[in-house]
Order: structure tokens, then sequence, then C-alpha cells
């Protein structure tokens, strides 16, 4: 890409960004999304000076980029590093390697629940279940609820994680597509604790596109995982990919105003949206929407405790 970057005006440029009308040099990029990241918290008021912040870090771009930008962005905010050993055959143990450089590089303390020696399980057991054809949604409600259980372990006040541009405008669409508005509030940029004690969640990367993300780690030396998940094939959100690059191309801003309607149109979506009712599971005591929570439902199903179809409530 010929030319010099429109901020500094003396390195080349090597980076395009047609939404923005800008072409910066490596260092000017990696300034930018720092900033990009600290206006994002700061406009939904994600956390405040004091709180220890738990970041999920999983050994992807996405997070490592989280994790990296907001050292930078807030050097003296108390961060902890959460990661979930899945228990997945040589994936896991190279999440699992590239989550602890990371933390040890940044001097940030790294907590970590494995599956396989804290349950006796790994996500690969899901196989022998109802569940064979649908891992990806029954690892999802895991490590959400783990994720949470880390939290609280670290006594973090607020657990970010790396939901970027292109996660956020490609669930939007496929809960619109399907009717799933009670989905919607799930994407706010900010979702208050669930019970006393428990995280509020936030994403600092909704403005982020991953293509970014991506440059970011590759830009300042993040290392992040090379192989991919060998469960992860079709699912939902990637192949909303293709769709929308191909609006993209023809408005490069189709994804920012995406997401700038849906937060428009979140007070709306809050009012008619169904309203879920918790109590405490049973077993666990973790908030429930019903006598067992989705969480030990699925625990119980893959150690042969229960059987029956897939469910998603609880």
């Amino acid at each position: 890409m010929p030319g010099v970057c429109g901020r500094c005006r003396s390195a080349a440029a090597e980076v395009e960004l047609p939404y923005a009308r800008l072409r910066l040099c490596p260092d000017c990029f990696s300034d930018f999304f720092v900033s990009r990241v600290r206006r994002t918290v700061e406009e939904f008021r994600m956390f405040r000076e004091g709180d220890r912040v738990g970041v999920a870090i999983s050994g992807g771009k996405d997070s490592g980029a989280l994790l990296h930008a907001l050292r930078s962005a807030f050097p003296g905010l108390d961060l902890v590093a959460l990661h979930v050993n899945l228990g997945i055959p040589e994936y896991s143990a190279h999440c699992q390697s590239i989550a602890e450089g990371l933390a040890g590089e940044l001097g940030v303390e790294l907590l970590t629940f494995d599956l396989g020696r804290e349950l006796g399980i790994g996500i690969g057991d899901f196989e022998g279940t109802a569940f064979k054809g649908k891992i990806c949604s029954a690892c999802g409600t895991i490590k959400r609820r783990l994720f949470e259980e880390l939290a609280m372990r670290a006594g973090a006040r607020v657990l970010a994680t790396g939901h970027n541009l292109d996660d956020m405008v490609g669930i939007m669409l496929d809960n619109f597509l399907h009717g799933y508005w009670g989905q919607f509030v799930r994407l706010k940029p900010v979702l208050p604790p669930l019970a006393e004690g428990m995280a509020a969640r936030v994403k600092p990367l909704i403005r982020s596109p991953e293509r970014e993300d991506l440059l970011y780690c590759l830009y300042r030396g993040i290392r992040f995982k090379e192989i991919g998940c060998p469960f992860s094939k079709g699912a939902k959100v990637r192949r909303m990919a293709g769709l929308l690059e191909a609006a993209s191309e023809r408005n490069p801003q189709f994804r920012h105003q995406l997401l700038n309607r849906f937060l428009e149109l979140m007070p709306l979506i809050e009012g008619i949206a169904p309203r879920p009712e918790f109590s405490k599971c049973r077993i666990c005591g973790f908030p429930s929407q019903g006598d067992i929570c989705a969480y030990c439902k699925r625990i119980a199903l893959v150690k042969g405790d229960r059987g029956g179809a897939p469910s998603e409530s609880g």
C-alpha cells in the first residue's frame, strides 16, 4: 500500500481502514487500537478505578489482543487473566501454554480451571452424548459458567471477554433471523452481575473488527494459538462471516453501522424482550432458570448420570 501514515506523516502506511478513511503505520495503528479500547471502556463505564478486572483468555488472537490492550490502555489497572483448559488433547495444552506465556510477559496473574483435573471430564466426552452434533453449544455453556467461577475465585468485580465487532454483528444477525429476541439483551456492552458476589460482564472489543485484533497481535508480537479447535467447524457465527464480508465490500462501515443501530435500539429491545426469572440451582447454587442449571445438566449428562435430548433451558 503506497503512501505515508496519515497520523505521524513519517513512516510508511501498512494498514488501511476504509471505514475510518485512514492509512496507518504499525505503531500508529497500535496506538489507534489501544485508544479505541480505552474509549469503549470509558463510553460504557465498564469498570472503575480500583476495580479488579478478570480477563477471559483462550489463547486466541481476540482475548490476547484484549489483555495486552487493557494493560497498555490502563497501566495501573488490577488485572487477572482467567483461562479454562477444556481437556482437548494437544489443543488445550497448546492454548494453556500461550495463556501462561502472555500473562507472564505482561506481569499479570493467571488462574486456570482444568476440566480434567477438577471435574474428571473433557469437552470431547460430549461426543458420547446427545450433544454429539452440538458440542460448541455445550462448550459455550460450560465456559461461561467456569469463567464466572474463576472471576469469583479471583475476587474480580468485572469479567472482560474478547467479543469483537464481527462476533457482535454475526450474533445479532443470527438472533434476528431466528427470532431469538431474548438473546439480544445478552449482547449489551455491559451485563450486570446475575447474583451478589458475581462479576459484571463487559466487552471492550465490540468496536474492534476481527482482522484488526489479528493485526494488533502481529504488530505487537502477541503469540496466539496456531491450531483450531477440532469441534468448532461450522459454528453459526463463522457461517455469518461471508455475508458480513460481502456487505462490507460495498459499504466499509456496514459492521459499525449495524452495531450503532443496535445500541440505539437497545432500550426498546429491553422493553419487549422476555425477562428471565432466576432462582438458585439446587446442585451448585448458581443462578438458574430452572431447578437445575444448564451447566449442571450438561456435566451430569457427560458423566452418565442423566440422559435425554439436549436442552438449552436452565
